[in-house]
């Protein structure tokens, strides 16, 4: 687990968001509430069942692995609970690394089946300028959200700590811990998903946080008029620029 700063009252989020930007990524000392996470899970296996019904594991992506299945989330019960979406420590930290006026650009999974191999070593996004050897500050954080249990043998991510290039060799972490454990991750940060030898799925839920000049290109929010309508004024904020549709 990454070394979290440590102080009286614990961890701040300036501390938090120092290590995020030192290291790549950063697990939350705080997790979601347990009746939470009950709900996102139950609310997901669904959509994941009829994903899997329909289409072939990770279609078209380069670096998916056999059994490794990527959906997105629509924004609705329970997927749109302000403290999921618009959780106090996670904005806390992001406001410290992306500035004020981030917004919420992505909202998917990821979930490795029993029987997923390796993923190759990839990031989720490529630097912004790759032919220019220097190191910008983080423009994109990617919020995973574990919906069961992940422990060493159930596919967990692995992660090579530090923004840039990974040394030859060099370790990856695993990102192990508990349902509703938080993990912040610089969109450059190089990772893998590792083989799922445990006899049930691992999903985990992946939101994108970002600088309001940045696109993903894909897996935009969608939601309708009156689910928008119902955000705090900082989730408008969050989600100016999501797919609204008309109230229905």
């Amino acid at each position: 687990m990454a070394h979290l700063p440590t102080a009286a009252s614990g961890p701040t989020a300036e501390g938090l968001a120092a290590v995020l930007a030192a290291e790549g990524w950063v697990v939350l000392p705080e997790r979601l509430p347990i009746e939470l996470v009950s709900a996102l899970r139950e609310g997901f296996l669904p959509l994941l069942e009829r994903h899997v019904s329909e289409r072939q594991p990770h279609e078209g992506g380069p670096n998916r692995g056999v059994e490794r299945y990527g959906v997105f989330v629509p924004f609705r019960p329970p997927f749109d609970d302000p403290r999921l979406v618009e959780n106090p420590m996670v904005l806390d930290v992001l406001e410290n690394v992306l500035g004020p006026d981030l917004e919420c650009s992505y909202f998917g999974s990821d979930t490795p089946f029993p029987g997923a191999e390796f993923q190759p070593v990839h990031q989720d996004g490529e630097p912004l300028f790759p032919e220019w050897n220097a190191h910008l500050p983080p423009y994109a954080v990617i919020l995973n959200v574990c919906l069961v249990d992940v422990y060493r043998h159930r596919g967990p991510l692995e992660l090579f700590p530090g923004p840039g290039v990974p040394a030859p060799g060099a370790d990856p972490v695993p990102f192990l811990g508990p349902a509703g454990t938080l993990l912040l991750r610089d969109i450059r940060l190089w990772h893998r998903g590792s083989p799922n030898r445990s006899d049930r799925a691992r999903p985990m839920l992946s939101l994108l946080y970002n600088r309001p000049w940045f696109r993903f290109g894909i897996g935009r929010p969608t939601m309708n008029r009156s689910h928008y309508e119902a955000l705090s004024q900082r989730g408008r904020t969050l989600f100016r620029n999501a797919c609204v549709t008309p109230a229905g």
